[in-house]
């Protein structure tokens, strides 16, 4: 009997090599942005790393979108905590408009994870790495039992 799966939109974003490292040493739970996909979530995030020359570290699943208008409403140092900058850095990074956190879950790291292959930007169509993150047109799929587990 198939197992029903989901399917779920990819995308790239650039991270800079700090707050990557922190992805996959699971040091960070949230990704904080100041737009979304419109495909909802669950949606996959590949994680080039900003100045790597397009390489794709990791990957995360995004399950949950929190808005965010004041840092200061999650109380002290959550953002360190969870985000990997002060309060101050998440406040100046919004300039008093909406910012988002992306709650990631499903890590896989390409660099540590055997039988992973750390790709390129290039395999999937883009001559360089995003500004920011873009669409990339693929569907990764999933089991719900999958998505469920943490």
């Amino acid at each position: 009997m198939n197992m029903p799966v989901i399917n779920i939109p990819t995308i790239i974003a650039t991270i800079k090599p700090n707050f990557s490292g922190m992805i996959r040493s699971r040091k960070k739970l949230y990704e904080f942005r100041k737009s979304v996909p419109n495909c909802g979530v669950p949606f996959r995030v590949l994680v080039c790393e900003s100045q790597s020359g397009g390489r794709i570290t990791c990957s995360f699943i995004v399950d949950e979108i929190k808005e965010v208008r004041d840092s200061r409403l999650f109380g002290r140092d959550w953002f360190y905590r969870n985000v990997g900058i002060t309060d101050e850095q998440a406040d100046k990074y919004m300039n008093r408009k909406l910012g988002y956190l992306w709650h990631i879950s499903h890590m896989v790291d390409f660099c540590n994870t055997k039988g992973c292959k750390v790709e390129n930007v290039s395999e999937y169509g883009l001559p360089r790495a995003p500004q920011s993150w873009q669409y990339t047109g693929r569907i990764y799929n999933m089991t719900p039992q999958e998505l469920e587990a943490k």
